[in-house]
């Protein structure tokens, strides 16, 4: 398989990958480019402006463009879990509008799985949780007080065995908690972030 990253920017897809050009689907919205360094970074920026929805970057080396990418951002490390009860139903939370799952920055001293874990049991109020294991990792971009910034965020599956009803973190702007089983998610997918979306793939294997 061909070596790849992906980070979403302004909620697009960019792929940077040494696969073929032949083996990368075409279609209306879709972008492809040959890596040009740090120049990417413009070419994205052109290419969301001129409404691409996802993006792919043809690298020799991937890792060498994600690196020389990455580099341009002040880097942010978060953590958070897709939790799942003995329903098998799946904790969202509602913040900013918007449907989400619990995350969150990681503490100096905290493992990823420790920060995750306390930004669930802040975010919703239960306790305890058992992680279960590492689902995969989301990166995205975004500007905060005139800094560009790069986040990791590092998911993993969480199990509540308790009864007590998750509540809102209010002081986080987080409006609502909900348990959804597989078959009640149209709701969320309609109304996302599509790393949320990505999460629920590695979870449901679609």
């Amino acid at each position: 398989m061909a070596q790849n990253y992906k980070v979403y920017i302004s909620n697009r897809p960019v792929f940077f990958t040494q696969a073929n050009r032949s083996e990368i689907p075409s279609g209306k919205g879709i972008t492809f480019f040959e890596s040009k360094g740090k120049h990417n970074t413009l070419l994205i920026e052109s290419a969301i402006n001129n409404e691409a929805q996802s993006i792919y970057i043809l690298c020799k080396d991937a890792e060498s463009a994600w690196k020389s990418f990455s580099s341009q951002f002040e880097f942010v490390q978060a953590a958070g879990g897709l939790v799942v009860n003995a329903k098998q139903e799946m904790l969202f939370i509602f913040r900013m509008e918007t449907w989400d799952l619990p995350k969150g920055k990681v503490e100096k001293g905290e493992s990823l799985v420790e920060g995750a874990l306390r930004e669930v049991e802040e975010e919703c109020a239960i306790a305890p949780l058992q992680p279960m294991h590492k689902l995969c990792t989301t990166w995205h971009t975004y500007i905060q007080k005139g800094h560009s910034i790069l986040k990791a965020t590092e998911w993993y599956l969480m199990a509540y065995a308790g009864t007590k009803t998750p509540e809102p973190q209010h002081t986080e702007g987080i409006t609502e908690t909900k348990w959804l089983n597989a078959e009640q998610l149209d709701e969320v997918r309609k109304n996302t972030y599509p790393s949320i979306l990505d999460v629920l793939a590695s979870y449901l294997g679609k």
